[in-house]
């Protein structure tokens, strides 16, 4: 199936939570994985009753974006990422009441292939079960956040700890932090470990996510045998109250998201009051407004950006940047019409293109066959004598263009406007066939 990833809340069985990776991770390998389970819904049911594979086929372009890399970076790499994902198991582990243990070892992803700019994969069918009975025993977290961290350690530790968000404090010995994220053999030293995976991960989690972690490190002698962790679910921003004669009112902000990025690098430095006025003001005259106001405050504020934040916004000192601001969406946007304009001409000359192949092939096989022998014939020869340069270039597929591009030059007609123009000017090919 094609499919679009919805950014929102995803739940997973704690038991697929707690599984340990049995072998270490990428990043992309484990977000492939993570934007799968995402797209698992009661449907799936029927894959499982029939122990059928859940595929998948996303595009170059739409992989990149999810993935927070760039197309022609997934296409260098998609080869290598499919080679490994295709080998990765998934250790699903439980302790029943009796003391006894179960566990299952599954091939998560057993199929990929990429073509034509397609990346196709499916996911083993007896993993779906851990995505969907989850009524009772599950975690819940927003997808857009695991696909915001850039390591695999970071992922599986965001998880492993959301599990315990009501509980705010979770501990893990060494060898299980390891096992969990696949490298129980790597990092012999707790110092490197600590260095390599713990600090960063945290780094990118408290940045990132809608967590806030700390540590502290519980040690045997000398040794580190434990590490405990400590974290809260950053606070939502709250309604703004509005104070009419000495009463307050709820007032709705729209675009939280946006206000929530804005505050982001200030939220520290600025007292509830202050947020408060931010909120006014970005209902009142919109988010560029209190964008600029904070842009303008950050850099002209010489000690209290609280206080000069709030005068900012009363006495509109930002207002030279606004235009600025307008100035650059109205940039943008028309890049933006510029771009789909381009993209929308490509595609009609792609279109077109295709129209004068099959019209140009139509034409080709009405030919008599010794004719067609003879366009073959030439073909043939173009490629004994440069074809290895020519399919450098042009690929594999130019082995089956070729005669008909031949054809197509010959009679003053275009197949492959780009070969044919290749072979005429580099080449000096005379083409002249009757």
């Amino acid at each position: 199936m094609s499919f679009k990833v919805a950014i929102n809340k995803v739940r997973q069985s704690n038991n697929l939570v707690e599984s340990p990776y049995a072998q270490e991770f990428t990043a992309h390998e484990i977000k492939i994985f993570e934007i799968a389970v995402a797209s698992c819904t009661a449907c799936d049911y029927d894959l499982v009753d029939n122990q059928r594979d859940k595929s998948f086929s996303i595009n170059n372009g739409e992989l990149a974006k999810l993935l927070n890399t760039k197309p022609n970076v997934i296409s260098m790499e998609i080869e290598k990422t499919a080679a490994r994902i295709t080998k990765k198991t998934m250790h699903l582990r439980k302790i029943l009441d009796n003391g006894t243990i179960e566990f299952e070892m599954i091939n998560i992803i057993p199929f990929a292939k990429y073509k034509n700019g397609v990346f196709q994969f499916r996911l083993n069918y007896s993993i779906i079960p851990y995505l969907l009975e989850i009524n009772k025993n599950f975690t819940e977290y927003q997808l857009h956040f695991l696909l915001s961290l850039n390591s695999a350690y970071s992922i599986k530790l965001y998880k492993l700890l959301y599990q315990y968000k009501n509980i705010k404090t979770r501990v893990f010995s060494i060898d299980e932090l390891k096992e969990q994220f696949g490298i129980i053999d790597k990092y012999p030293q707790y110092k490197n470990f600590k260095q390599k995976i713990i600090e960063p991960s945290i780094i990118q989690i408290n940045k990132h996510t809608d967590l806030l972690v700390s540590y502290n490190e519980i040690k045997l002698g000398r040794k580190v045998e434990k590490l405990e962790f400590n974290f809260e679910v950053k606070k939502p921003l709250l309604p703004v109250l509005k104070e009419v004669n000495n009463n307050f009112e709820i007032i709705d902000i729209k675009d939280t998201s946006k206000i929530d990025n804005l505050l982001f690098p200030i939220e520290a430095e600025i007292s509830s009051a202050t947020k408060n006025i931010i909120f006014k003001y970005y209902n009142d005259k919109g988010s560029d407004y209190v964008e600029a106001s904070i842009d303008y405050a950050r850099k002209n504020a010489k000690t209290n950006l609280d206080k000069y934040l709030c005068d900012t916004l009363k006495n509109e000192w930002a207002l030279c940047l606004i235009e600025k601001y307008k100035k650059r969406e109205t940039k943008r946007q028309r890049e933006t019409q510029k771009k789909h304009t381009e993209i929308g001409e490509k595609k009609k000359e792609e279109q077109q293109q295709q129209i004068n192949q099959q019209l140009i092939e139509n034409e080709y096989y009405k030919l008599d066959s010794l004719v067609q022998d003879e366009y073959e014939s030439y073909a043939n020869s173009i490629l004994q004598n440069h074809g290895v340069k020519l399919i450098q270039i042009f690929g594999e597929s130019l082995k089956d263009k070729l005669k008909f591009c031949v054809y197509a030059v010959s009679n003053d007609k275009n197949y492959d406007k780009t070969i044919e123009l290749f072979i005429l000017n580099m080449y000096k090919i005379n083409l002249d066939i009757n």
